[in-house]
Protein backbone atom coordinates (compact mmCIF):
# COMPACT_ATOMS: atom_id res chain seq x y z
CA UNK A 1 0.00 0.00 0.00
CA UNK A 2 2.75 2.46 0.93
CA UNK A 3 4.65 1.67 -2.26
CA UNK A 4 1.50 2.41 -4.30
CA UNK A 5 1.00 5.72 -2.46
CA UNK A 6 4.60 6.71 -3.19
CA UNK A 7 4.42 5.64 -6.85
CA UNK A 8 1.16 7.52 -7.39
CA UNK A 9 2.63 10.61 -5.72
CA UNK A 10 5.77 10.46 -7.83
CA UNK A 11 3.91 9.87 -11.09
CA UNK A 12 1.52 12.75 -10.45
CA UNK A 13 4.38 15.05 -9.48
CA UNK A 14 7.06 14.35 -12.09
CA UNK A 15 5.67 17.11 -14.27
CA UNK A 16 6.67 19.51 -11.48
CA UNK A 17 10.29 18.46 -12.09
CA UNK A 18 9.84 19.33 -15.76
CA UNK A 19 8.30 22.67 -14.79
CA UNK A 20 11.13 23.39 -12.36
CA UNK A 21 13.71 22.66 -15.04
CA UNK A 22 12.00 24.47 -17.90
CA UNK A 23 11.16 27.57 -15.85
CA UNK A 24 14.74 27.80 -14.58
CA UNK A 25 16.03 27.49 -18.17
CA UNK A 26 13.66 30.30 -19.21
CA UNK A 27 14.94 32.50 -16.37
CA UNK A 28 11.63 32.39 -14.47
CA UNK A 29 11.99 32.11 -10.70
CA UNK A 30 9.49 30.17 -8.60
CA UNK A 31 9.91 31.61 -5.11
CA UNK A 32 9.74 29.25 -2.08
CA UNK A 33 6.34 30.67 -1.08
CA UNK A 34 5.04 30.01 -4.61
CA UNK A 35 6.33 26.43 -4.45
CA UNK A 36 4.50 25.92 -1.17
CA UNK A 37 1.35 27.40 -2.71
CA UNK A 38 1.62 24.91 -5.60
CA UNK A 39 1.99 22.08 -3.08
CA UNK A 40 -1.05 23.24 -1.09
CA UNK A 41 -3.18 23.47 -4.23
CA UNK A 42 -2.06 19.94 -5.12
CA UNK A 43 -3.05 18.67 -1.67
CA UNK A 44 -6.50 20.29 -1.97
CA UNK A 45 -7.18 18.98 -5.48
CA UNK A 46 -6.09 15.45 -4.57
CA UNK A 47 -8.16 15.48 -1.38
CA UNK A 48 -11.24 16.55 -3.37
CA UNK A 49 -10.62 13.84 -5.97
CA UNK A 50 -10.39 11.18 -3.26
CA UNK A 51 -13.70 12.36 -1.80
CA UNK A 52 -15.24 12.16 -5.30
CA UNK A 53 -13.83 8.67 -5.60
CA UNK A 54 -15.53 7.67 -2.35
CA UNK A 55 -18.87 8.87 -3.72
CA UNK A 56 -18.35 6.89 -6.91
CA UNK A 57 -17.37 3.85 -4.85
CA UNK A 58 -20.78 3.86 -3.14
CA UNK A 59 -22.56 3.91 -6.49
CA UNK A 60 -20.51 1.37 -8.45
CA UNK A 61 -19.88 -2.27 -7.38
CA UNK A 62 -16.29 -2.85 -6.09
CA UNK A 63 -15.19 -5.14 -8.95
CA UNK A 64 -16.46 -2.71 -11.57
CA UNK A 65 -14.90 0.21 -9.70
CA UNK A 66 -11.56 -1.61 -9.65
CA UNK A 67 -11.69 -2.23 -13.42
CA UNK A 68 -12.69 1.39 -14.01
CA UNK A 69 -9.88 2.63 -11.76
CA UNK A 70 -7.27 0.50 -13.52
CA UNK A 71 -8.58 1.64 -16.90
CA UNK A 72 -8.45 5.30 -15.87
CA UNK A 73 -4.83 4.97 -14.72
CA UNK A 74 -3.84 3.29 -17.98
CA UNK A 75 -5.61 6.00 -19.99
CA UNK A 76 -3.99 8.78 -17.95
CA UNK A 77 -0.62 7.10 -18.44
CA UNK A 78 -1.15 6.87 -22.18
CA UNK A 79 -2.30 10.51 -22.27
CA UNK A 80 0.84 11.59 -20.38
CA UNK A 81 3.02 9.77 -22.89
CA UNK A 82 1.08 11.08 -25.92
CA UNK A 83 1.15 14.66 -24.62
CA UNK A 84 4.84 14.41 -23.78
CA UNK A 85 5.79 13.08 -27.19
CA UNK A 86 3.40 15.01 -29.41
CA UNK A 87 2.21 17.99 -27.36
CA UNK A 88 3.62 21.46 -27.52
CA UNK A 89 5.93 22.82 -24.85
CA UNK A 90 3.71 24.99 -22.72
CA UNK A 91 4.13 28.66 -22.01
CA UNK A 92 4.92 29.75 -18.47
CA UNK A 93 2.36 30.98 -15.96
CA UNK A 94 4.35 34.21 -15.67
CA UNK A 95 1.45 36.30 -16.91
CA UNK A 96 2.88 39.65 -15.87
CA UNK A 97 6.29 38.83 -17.49
CA UNK A 98 8.13 39.64 -14.24
CA UNK A 99 10.34 36.51 -14.51
CA UNK A 100 9.01 35.68 -11.04
CA UNK A 101 6.01 33.48 -10.22
CA UNK A 102 3.84 35.33 -7.69
CA UNK A 103 1.12 33.99 -5.37
CA UNK A 104 -1.75 34.02 -7.90
CA UNK A 105 0.38 32.69 -10.73
CA UNK A 106 1.48 29.89 -8.38
CA UNK A 107 -2.17 29.06 -7.62
CA UNK A 108 -2.92 28.76 -11.34
CA UNK A 109 0.24 26.72 -11.91
CA UNK A 110 -0.76 24.48 -8.99
CA UNK A 111 -4.16 23.86 -10.57
CA UNK A 112 -2.54 23.08 -13.91
CA UNK A 113 -0.10 20.65 -12.28
CA UNK A 114 -2.96 19.03 -10.34
CA UNK A 115 -5.49 18.59 -13.14
CA UNK A 116 -4.47 14.98 -13.67
CA UNK A 117 -4.90 14.30 -9.93
CA UNK A 118 -8.68 14.48 -10.22
CA UNK A 119 -9.10 11.36 -12.30
CA UNK A 120 -6.13 9.64 -10.64
CA UNK A 121 -7.65 10.19 -7.19
CA UNK A 122 -10.97 8.72 -8.29
CA UNK A 123 -9.10 5.79 -9.85
CA UNK A 124 -7.05 5.26 -6.68
CA UNK A 125 -10.17 4.97 -4.53
CA UNK A 126 -11.80 2.66 -7.06
CA UNK A 127 -8.78 0.36 -6.82
CA UNK A 128 -8.75 0.44 -3.02
CA UNK A 129 -5.82 2.85 -2.78
CA UNK A 130 -7.69 5.84 -1.34
CA UNK A 131 -5.19 6.29 1.47
CA UNK A 132 -5.45 9.59 3.34
CA UNK A 133 -1.70 10.18 2.93
CA UNK A 134 -1.93 10.48 -0.87
CA UNK A 135 -2.82 14.21 -0.90
CA UNK A 136 0.01 15.08 1.49
CA UNK A 137 2.48 12.93 -0.46
CA UNK A 138 1.42 14.46 -3.79
CA UNK A 139 1.76 18.01 -2.45
CA UNK A 140 5.11 17.21 -0.87
CA UNK A 141 6.39 15.59 -4.04
CA UNK A 142 5.28 18.60 -6.11
CA UNK A 143 7.33 20.93 -3.89
CA UNK A 144 10.27 18.51 -3.76
CA UNK A 145 10.37 18.12 -7.54
CA UNK A 146 10.14 21.89 -8.10
CA UNK A 147 13.20 22.31 -5.86
CA UNK A 148 14.93 19.39 -7.60
CA UNK A 149 14.42 21.13 -10.95
CA UNK A 150 16.21 24.22 -9.63
CA UNK A 151 18.97 22.14 -8.09
CA UNK A 152 19.56 20.00 -11.15
CA UNK A 153 19.82 23.01 -13.46
CA UNK A 154 22.32 24.69 -11.14
CA UNK A 155 24.41 21.58 -10.44
CA UNK A 156 24.15 19.16 -13.34
CA UNK A 157 24.84 20.43 -16.85
CA UNK A 158 23.39 17.40 -18.65
CA UNK A 159 19.96 18.15 -17.20
CA UNK A 160 19.83 21.27 -19.36
CA UNK A 161 19.05 18.94 -22.26
CA UNK A 162 16.27 17.16 -20.34
CA UNK A 163 12.86 18.24 -21.48
CA UNK A 164 9.40 17.98 -20.03
CA UNK A 165 8.87 15.19 -22.55
CA UNK A 166 10.99 12.78 -20.53
CA UNK A 167 9.10 13.62 -17.32
CA UNK A 168 5.79 13.07 -19.09
CA UNK A 169 6.82 9.70 -20.49
CA UNK A 170 8.17 8.50 -17.13
CA UNK A 171 4.96 9.68 -15.37
CA UNK A 172 2.82 7.79 -17.87
CA UNK A 173 4.85 4.62 -17.51
CA UNK A 174 4.67 4.79 -13.70
CA UNK A 175 0.88 5.13 -13.77
CA UNK A 176 0.57 2.15 -16.10
CA UNK A 177 2.89 0.09 -13.85
CA UNK A 178 0.63 0.87 -10.88
CA UNK A 179 -2.40 -0.24 -12.92
CA UNK A 180 -0.70 -3.51 -13.92
CA UNK A 181 0.32 -4.21 -10.31
CA UNK A 182 -3.27 -3.65 -9.15
CA UNK A 183 -4.56 -5.85 -11.96
CA UNK A 184 -2.26 -8.70 -11.02
CA UNK A 185 -2.90 -8.46 -7.27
Amino acid sequence: MLLNVILISISLSLDALGIGISYKLKGVTIQPSAKIMIGLVSVAVMWISLRLGEVVQHIVPPQVANIIGISILVLIGLAFIRNALFGKEGATCDFNKSQNIDFWEAAILGIALSADSISAGIAAVAMGLGHSMIPICVGGMQVLFLYMGDYLIERVGIIRRMSRKLCGVVSGILLMIIAVIRLLS
